[in-house]
């Protein structure tokens, strides 16, 4: 089993990665700063919202099943656990180039969406938040700015580099295998080096895309842009393809399915009829 939960994870991790280097290389940038302010609204203040109101819901929810108590810390990891949302399935009906401000808008909400759920899920994790007093809150806010801003730093400082390195080394100039293979190793890098320092490698790895496609990208000759051009996209359809897959074998499971019920007609066991606990 946990050797099925890890290729589940990791299976994720590499959809997500693929499909925000794809997403960098093929968004029209200029519609996507232009509304930076409306993706940030709706990415990161709306996660924040969504949270607060998500984190209430379960409180009161559990609370009327009386399953147990949690601490607070408990229901904001809740909350920003389904706060996150997956804008994949809806970017796939999106055409870009007729709907190039809903396109932008909806990939920008996802990918910030993504990473402010990550940031605020490690930083809630970060602190104990059962005695809360100002001074907690205020180190709360401020270890979510500092992951939020290392992650970024780190994609935007694994960007450059990898500008330099194809630009002023020899063994990474014309070509094409050599230029295709660092540009991927790097964006990969950026990942890999943010889950190593418990930073996000969503954000780390989308500043780390912007950086590559706006310096990196005219460093390289046409022939390699083309290529990884095609080799993101293939791999991001690739990598959509076998989560889908799995998630939906997986749902198909009977053995599954019929753990989880013999559990509900347990839990059922231990309820009389008035919905109180049974006492043994």
């Amino acid at each position: 089993m946990p050797f099925v939960f890890f290729n589940a994870i990791l299976d994720y991790l590499q959809n997500k990665f693929y499909k925000l280097s794809n997403g960098m290389f093929q968004v029209k940038k200029k519609q996507f700063f232009v509304n930076f302010t409306t993706i940030t609204l709706f990415g990161a203040v709306g996660t924040l919202i969504s949270c607060g109101i998500i984190s209430l819901g379960v409180t009161q929810f559990f609370k009327k099943l009386d399953i147990g108590s949690l601490d607070i810390g408990d229901y904001l990891a809740i909350g920003a656990i389904f706060a996150a949302t997956d804008s994949v399935c809806t970017l796939q009906v999106l055409n870009q180039d007729e709907t190039p401000l809903l396109y932008s808008l909806v990939f920008g909400e996802g990918v910030v969406n993504d990473a402010t759920s990550v940031v605020l899920f490690n930083a809630i994790q970060s602190f104990d938040l059962n005695h809360i007093d100002p001074r907690i809150g205020l180190h709360f806010i401020g270890n979510f700015f500092y992951l939020f801003l290392t992650s970024t730093m780190l994609g935007v400082m694994t960007g450059l580099l990898s500008a330099y390195i194809i630009k002023k080394l020899y063994f990474g100039r014309h070509s094409t295998d050599r230029e295709v293979a660092l540009m991927m190793l790097m964006a990969y890098l950026s990942y890999m080096m943010a889950e190593l320092f418990y930073l996000s490698g969503i954000l780390t790895v989308f500043f780390c895309g912007i950086v590559m496609s706006h310096y990196t990208w005219h460093n390289v000759t046409e022939c390699s842009r083309i290529t990884t051009k095609h080799a993101f996209a293939t791999l991001s359809f690739v990598a959509e393809i076998f989560i889908f897959v799995y998630v939906g074998m997986d749902a198909l499971d009977i053995e599954k399915w019929r753990f989880v019920s013999g559990r509900i007609g347990d839990e059922k066991g231990q309820f009389k009829p008035d919905g109180r606990k049974k006492t043994h």
